[in-house]
């Protein structure tokens, strides 16, 4: 019997009463309240009525914890065998750490399917970047809006750029040429090679680890999470793609979360942070609860020493994804 069927039959055993039925026993029980009685004896039972009783009693704990839990069970109501169930907890479960989040973003992909453009299409994406001013002057921060299209097969890209404090328009759009993906480390971003990368987190790490080869100047574990956070950033990957990156740097060592931490556009999120010796820290900030990528920060911790409070260090770059969306054209908006 499953789960559905259990509590449809423990439903049905109890009979519905109409209200002049509650109204009477109603006032029974209150006569009973009032006038002494001598007591009953309960009826023994049985083995049978035992082993019923607790077989019920259990089948409706599964069903409870189930929707507690926000557990997903797969059933087969054809005979077939029943796949394994899958669980991921309610969004309103706090987040415990880096492998929770990561987790809890696969479990929420598992059943999307990952689309990107086709050769002949663009993929769009809108970003807000604050640079701050230089170190020693009274220049101060500017905040850039930047848009991006980037074409299916890699082979071209086109920027808009606009300045918070200009006065005038943003410059008009047009296509730049760029060259072929696998050769050109800049375009590891785009859709054609984010197409190919795997699903698997063990597989995709080492593919991240053998196309950041030509930086041997970085420890591995910072070299993985820059890449990371560009692809995310850049590439904008459809949620499968983002969960297995998430899984890939929750593996890192030295990796770490910070709550109640707030993007560039005032959103609230969870901060996965990596410090670096030289005292500063590279976090990419995740949304608890859709597990979108909203954006990232890099912090100055202040004489090279490590927190895990990244509230007292001073921002020194900070970007947030806006917007997300395949178009036909360059220049065109989602």
């Amino acid at each position: 019997m499953n789960d559905v069927d259990l509590v449809r039959d423990l439903r049905s055993e109890v009979r519905q009463s109409d209200p002049d039925t509650l109204y009477a026993a109603r006032g029974r029980l209150l006569a009973a309240m009032t006038s002494p009685s001598p007591a009953r004896r309960p009826r023994r039972m049985t083995r049978r009525m035992t082993r019923r009783m607790t077989l019920r009693l259990a089948g409706a704990g599964a069903v409870g914890l189930t929707l507690a839990l926000g557990i997903t069970v797969v059933q087969s109501f054809d005979g077939a065998d029943i796949p394994a169930a899958t669980a991921s907890a309610p969004a309103w479960v706090p987040v415990a750490g880096v492998e929770h989040l990561a987790e809890r973003a696969t479990a929420a992909s598992a059943r999307t399917t990952d689309t990107y453009p086709r050769a002949d299409q663009w993929l769009y994406t809108k970003s807000r970047i604050y640079v701050p001013g230089k170190e020693g002057t009274q220049e101060a921060g500017e905040t850039q809006t930047h848009e991006r299209w980037q074409r299916g097969d890699g082979a071209k890209m086109a920027i808009r750029h606009t300045s918070a404090d200009a006065d005038k328009g943003a410059p008009p759009v047009g296509p730049v040429t760029a060259g072929p993906v696998e050769n050109s480390t800049g375009q590891r971003w785009a859709p054609a090679y984010l197409s190919s990368l795997p699903l698997d987190p063990a597989a995709l790490k080492e593919r991240l680890r053998q196309n950041g080869a030509d930086r041997p100047d970085l420890p591995a574990a910072r070299t993985l999470f820059q890449q990371v956070q560009q692809i995310l950033q850049d590439g904008a990957p459809p949620p499968r793609l983002r969960a297995a990156l998430y899984t890939v740097v929750s593996e890192l060592e030295g990796v770490g979360l910070e709550e109640n931490v707030r993007d560039l556009a005032d959103r609230e999120g969870v901060g996965i942070y990596l410090d670096s010796p030289d005292g500063t820290r590279h976090e990419i900030i995740v949304d608890p609860e859709t597990y979108a990528y909203l954006g990232g920060r890099r912090l100055a911790l202040g004489d090279g020493e490590r927190t895990s409070q990244a509230a007292g260090g001073e921002v020194m770059a900070a970007w947030v994804q806006e917007a997300r969306g395949i178009v036909d054209r360059a220049g065109d908006l989602p």
